[in-house]
């Protein structure tokens, strides 16, 4: 009995540790595990700002960067096309066209000095008024009186203060570049290159666009033929080339070409 009385008394006492023990384990685990969890919360609200942050940051500057590279090659582009003139094509399209021109000079006869005389005939007229257009040039060696020439003189009384010619190319038109050319100072009698030169376009041959100006360059004396080109883009069906002189200006042909497509 004594030993069984010990035994049942041994077993309680180890079941009072064992109870004593999980209570002190539950104890310590519980408050860790809250911890844990506040930790890993505040670590996940840390992350969650950290990535929203970072984001909109990044976003942010991409948008600008964006707008900036954007705004910068917007601005290019329209500098670009307003400044630059179009690739003119290859085609002469003035070639055989209708035009009209100002004023050619009468020139009298000894008795009134070489001077004008309105009953004589054009000095040096436009041949069946298609010479300025027939893409026929002079030799580079001709003389003065070759018929590819059409005279103008600026002592004329009815000299507008310039000499024109218009071409109607028959429909409304992009434009790249005009060409101009006249005789230089190896014609000899008096003849140079026109101090000037302008470019007009119209739609209906009445009200014109702002000028295309610039000056007529005066070649050697090694040719009779002079060039002058002029790039501008530009749109219509008439182009009027204006052109001053200090005496006679003799002009060969007049060209114009399209923008190429």
């Amino acid at each position: 009995m004594k030993k069984l009385s010990l035994m049942l008394a041994f077993v309680l006492v180890f079941a009072l540790v064992l109870v004593a023990c999980g209570d002190e384990t539950e104890t310590s685990s519980t408050p860790a595990t809250e911890s844990s969890v506040a930790a890993t919360e505040s670590t996940e609200e840390s992350t969650e700002a950290s990535t929203e942050a970072s984001t909109e940051a990044s976003v942010e500057e991409s948008t600008e960067a964006s707008t900036d590279e954007s705004t910068e090659e917007s601005t290019e582009a329209s500098t670009d096309e307003s400044t630059e003139a179009p690739v003119a094509g290859d085609e002469n399209i003035a070639a055989g066209k209708s035009y009209t021109h100002s004023v050619l000079f009468r020139q009298g006869g000894a008795d009134v000095g070489w001077g004008h005389d309105p009953n004589a005939p054009e000095a040096y007229p436009d041949e069946g008024e298609v010479t300025l257009t027939d893409g026929v040039i002079p030799a580079d060696d001709a003389l003065y009186s070759a018929v590819e020439w059409v005279g103008f003189n600026s002592n004329d009384p009815d000299y507008l203060g310039y000499h024109f010619i218009t071409v109607d190319l028959g429909a409304k038109t992009d434009l790249a570049k005009f060409v101009f050319k006249y005789g230089t100072v190896a014609l000899g009698q008096g003849i140079s290159a026109p101090m000037t030169i302008e470019i007009y376009v119209s739609d209906d041959g009445e009200t014109w666009s702002d000028a295309v100006a610039g000056d007529v360059p005066e070649n050697d004396e090694t040719t009779v033929n002079g060039v002058c080109e002029l790039e501008a883009g530009a749109s219509g069906q008439y182009v009027q080339f204006r052109f001053t002189s200090g005496g006679w200006a003799f002009i060969s042909e007049v060209e114009v070409y399209g923008a190429a497509e």
